[in-house]
């Protein structure tokens, strides 16, 4: 074994280890994961602090009210759980059924929440056949290493090397609550502010570009603000009429169509920024794929949303 590996083996804690802080990750709480575990909460701490000794980090904030995880903590379990359904689904395609094929597609949280769970029924139900799995994320697997075979991901486009369908033609525009709108059509937008929270989304910040752009001007620094690390999150709050927000229209689709979303002021932006999905190298000329990457080109041809609809498919 190379001194590399030796390296490698004697940092990384067990497997045990990791499948403790797993669960107790998912659950936020030690009794319900020491019972899962069938470990008592004193024996599942001391294993947690176990492996916060070996990796040298923090996982979890621990009050009154339980656990919280901290910024590294939040990061493992991403890493843990996607570690762990890889593992899993592996395991699964050792065994499957021969006249069925595994397909496992990682998608954005935002997107697999706001648009893909609304039609990827129609798939399934048209491909019985295919063992489909959806791997929802939020940080960015590794295409070749993570047992992936198509991720849908934002990006600019620049997976050289890969097969890749552009999904969206995205603008930016402020949406709220048909009642927000309704209150700032009649009391202007410094009442409807007072009304409502201004919802931003601190990992994707558009207002800086949008008031540069000479849009409907806010009063950044006196708005009563919420922030969120993710759209979904932010989208449902602003459905239930707590405040307005700026998000990528394409999430939005089928609320505008519905009418739980109205668009404010009918400005937008570009940032330049579309969802694609990605093809693993490994997985591009299977059947499975073919049929899902031609499934998503059809769903996607003509979003209502777009001001030019995009779904051309790019092999580098």
């Amino acid at each position: 074994m190379s001194s590399t590996n030796t390296a490698l083996l004697r940092s990384l804690p067990s497997v045990k280890a990791l499948l403790f802080f797993n669960t107790v990750a998912k659950h936020l709480n030690l009794v319900r994961a020491g019972r899962e575990l069938h470990m008592t909460q004193g024996a599942l701490s001391r294993q947690l602090k176990a492996l916060e000794e070996h990796l040298g980090v923090e996982l979890f904030k621990r009050g009154p009210r339980g656990l919280s995880f901290t910024q590294e903590g939040e990061l493992l379990y991403d890493y843990s759980r996607r570690a762990f359904d890889t593992l899993s689904t592996g395991l699964r395609r050792l065994s499957v059924d021969a006249d069925r094929d595994a397909l496992v597609v990682s998608v954005a949280r935002s997107f697999a929440s706001c648009v893909l769970s609304k039609r990827i029924g129609s798939f399934a139900k048209a491909n019985p056949w295919i063992d489909l799995r959806i791997d929802v994320h939020r940080y960015f697997a590794d295409m070749d290493s993570s047992g992936t075979d198509i991720s849908i991901r934002l990006g600019a486009g620049d997976w050289d090397g890969h097969r890749m369908l552009a999904l969206t033609d995205d603008r930016v525009g402020a949406v709220c609550s048909p009642k927000l709108v309704r209150q700032y059509e009649r009391l202007g937008a410094s009442r409807v502010i007072k009304e409502g929270f201004l919802l931003r989304n601190v990992e994707r910040d558009y207002w800086d570009q949008w008031q540069d752009s000479g849009n409907q001007t806010i009063d950044l620094d006196d708005a009563p603000t919420i922030r969120f690390n993710d759209s979904a999150s932010m989208l449902e709050l602003a459905t239930s009429g707590a405040g307005f927000c700026l998000t990528r229209l394409s999430l939005v689709t089928d609320a505008l169509a519905n009418g739980t979303l109205k668009q404010l002021w009918g400005q937008h932006i570009h940032d330049g920024l579309r969802y694609y999905a990605v093809c693993s190298n490994r997985s591009t000329a299977r059947r499975a794929v073919d049929l899902f990457m031609n499934w998503l080109a059809s769903e996607f041809i003509a979003p209502a949303c777009m001001d030019a609809p995009v779904a051309a498919e790019r092999k580098v």
